[in-house]
């Protein structure tokens, strides 16, 4: 019974001790849009597709599925659960399309890397 206390002890002191400031931080690293914001996307390969996101942010959607099976030539939509789609883990995210339409869930979704200026 005492081995119990000194258990249910430090997992109450541990939870104390959880810096609340780094989870704040956390979530303001994050980039949110809304999905009326995208512009474009592209199949980058066969578990990554692009987006254009305004006039010129750029992401990657990471997805299990094969990118490449998702019919481009009807409508693609991204649906989201929260109503804003943020960088990070892509749970309740989905690209949905094609006839029949097919849903893919998304894994991951971060910033596309910067590419760099052509030189003149």
């Amino acid at each position: 019974m005492q081995r119990m206390g000194i258990i249910i002890t430090a997992l109450a002191l541990s939870a104390c001790a959880t810096d609340p400031g780094a989870s704040q931080t956390a979530s303001l690293d994050r980039e949110c849009f809304s999905s009326s914001q995208v512009r474009g996307y592209s199949v980058i390969d066969r578990n990554h597709v692009g987006i254009s996101v305004g006039a010129s942010d750029q992401y990657v959607l990471t997805t299990l599925w094969n990118a490449y099976d998702l019919d481009w030539t009807q409508a693609i939509a991204l649906r989201t659960s929260t109503g804003r789609i943020c960088t990070g883990n892509g749970l309740g995210v989905d690209i949905i399309g094609g006839d029949p339409q097919r849903t893919y869930p998304i894994t991951s979704i971060e910033r596309a890397p910067e590419t760099p200026a052509q030189a003149s």
